[in-house]
């Protein structure tokens, strides 16, 4: 905001959505009040530094208006039930400073916000023309059943097709097309399989939580999502924090399908668990750990609260691997042997169902920790916190089975990444290395080359189709046929 639309605002008095408040004695009682109003209502602004005389609003400044602001970001959050997203920032006009303080309007999964000490029916406003009005118990009820929908089928206000990702989108594409090459949602467009699965607001404008967090750009999710990131860490010992042992760490940002198809890349790097293609080139595993690893991830992504203000973590130690989650378990753990699954997110776990990221009776977790206790494995131990909103799964393992640090190079001899098995089962047919980075949403073929490509054609998984002109422009690639595959001989 420049100088003249502040003073163009002060002349034009107090709406629906501006609020005026004199600030020269510190932060006033009935911010908190004018906050909840906006958070419930609609997006508002405060302006601190203007006093009411009568019917007029005169302009008279903050002194020390940074340490006003100061105070104002470190109390509101212990202050209400939901932390509500502001942006303040200080304005200088005519030597004069004054505070703007914009409040967005809550989510339906955080309505009503209301001061946390009084309680929803005291401490809980609406904003009515100029005015902030104490809830009703109507207003609180409606909000309490709009509060039961999924809190990933809220729409993200501001955002639109604009804000998607081509590249997650053909990611899709790959995944569902190889777990079901006739599935009809491979022939839509992509506003037709936001549609599909109900990722757009019901007047077609707006992305829902689980179409921004699938298929956004990172920039407008770090937008709307500050918090949300995955932290990989490995520490070189038993023990994390400070003065202990010592440790690295990779963050990751940006949108679901690439997550997780990063974060596997990453943790096979520290897990050399072999396994075989079997039929089809479908995966054939040798141990069950690397299983737990997969269902573990998709686990955390699933069923995450990402309105928490901590991000996920996944802490590889050399015992033991924590996927530390924030959003505690819907479900009783004491019930993690029943099948069934109560999801928080279910608008992404379908997603992730049909790409074959997820089981869809329940029972994937249980089936896991079985496998791994039949295999010799320690038992695995989680701990599910609703105080804290938290889920930790703790998965022990044999010390011998971690490396000690991220490699760039992946070892073909020892193990193929998901992604290697997708391009064996893409290449069934002879591909270009064009057609096959096209067909990974890659673009750095350097990194191809030196992290998929090479490991495949070394490891004798993938063979050139002109072998002695290894730099022919005509040059294609085609996955070695084995006996004992579908259609090997």
């Amino acid at each position: 905001m420049n100088e003249p639309k502040l003073a163009i605002l002060i002349s034009r008095g107090e709406t629906d959505k501006i609020e005026f408040k004199d600030a020269r004695g510190g932060l006033p009682q009935d911010i908190w009040e004018t906050i909840s109003a906006f958070a419930n209502t609609n997006t508002g602004l405060i302006i601190l530094g203007v006093k009411q005389e009568g019917k007029n609003f005169i302009p008279k400044g903050i002194e020390h208006s940074q340490q006003l602001m100061d105070d104002l970001t470190s109390t509101i959050g212990p202050k209400f039930n939901f932390c509500p997203v502001i942006k303040p920032e200080i304005i200088r006009e005519e030597n004069k400073d004054f505070i703007v303080v914009e409040v967005e309007e809550a989510l339906k999964y955080q309505k009503p916000i209301y001061i946390k000490d009084a309680g929803p029916f005291k401490g809980g406003y609406k904003r009515v023309g100029a005015t902030d009005i104490r809830l009703t118990d109507a207003d609180l009820q409606r909000f309490f059943q709009e509060r039961m929908g999924s809190p990933d089928a809220q729409a993200v206000k501001g955002t639109s097709m604009m804000d998607t990702d081509e590249s997650a989108f053909e990611a899709f594409r790959n995944l569902r097309g190889l777990d079901r090459p006739d599935a009809p949602e491979l022939s839509l467009s992509n506003e037709g399989i936001l549609e599909a699965y109900n990722l757009l607001s019901p007047d077609k404008k707006t992305l829902t939580v689980a179409g921004l967090l699938l298929f956004g750009k990172e920039i407008l999710i770090k937008r709307f999502f500050p918090a949300w990131r995955l932290d990989i860490i490995r520490i070189k010992g038993t023990e994390w924090g400070k003065d202990k042992d010592p440790f690295l760490s990779q963050d990751l940002r940006g949108n679901l399908l690439a997550m997780r198809i990063q974060t596997l890349d990453i943790i096979n790097r520290f897990f050399l668990i072999p396994f075989e293609l079997g039929k089809g080139l479908a995966r054939t595993e040798e141990n069950p750990f690397n299983r737990a690893l997969r269902e573990a991830i998709s686990n955390l992504l699933m069923h995450q609260n990402y309105f928490h203000p901590t991000p996920a973590q996944v802490r590889i130690y050399n015992d033991r691997i924590e996927f530390y989650n924030p959003g505690y378990s819907l479900k009783d753990p004491d019930s993690f042997d029943v099948p069934g699954s109560e999801l928080r997110n279910p608008l992404i776990a379908s997603m992730f169902y049909d790409i074959g990221w997820a089981e869809t009776k329940g029972t994937g977790f249980t089936t896991v920790i079985m496998d791994i206790v039949k295999s010799g494995y320690p038992v695995p131990k989680w701990e599910s916190s609703e105080k804290n909103d938290t889920f930790t799964l703790v998965l022990p393992y044999q010390t011998e089975q971690v490396t000690p640090q991220v490699t760039p190079q992946v070892t073909p001899q020892v193990t193929i990444t998901d992604r290697h098995a997708t391009v064996l089962r893409y290449c069934e047919e002879p591909k270009s290395l064009k057609e096959i980075m096209k067909f990974l949403g890659l673009s750095d073929r350097k990194n191809f080359k030196r992290q998929i490509l090479n490991p495949l054609l070394s490891g004798n998984n993938l063979k050139r189709t002109i072998p002695d002109k290894p730099r022919s422009r005509f040059q294609k690639y085609v996955t070695v046929k084995r006996k004992g595959d579908a259609q090997g001989g």
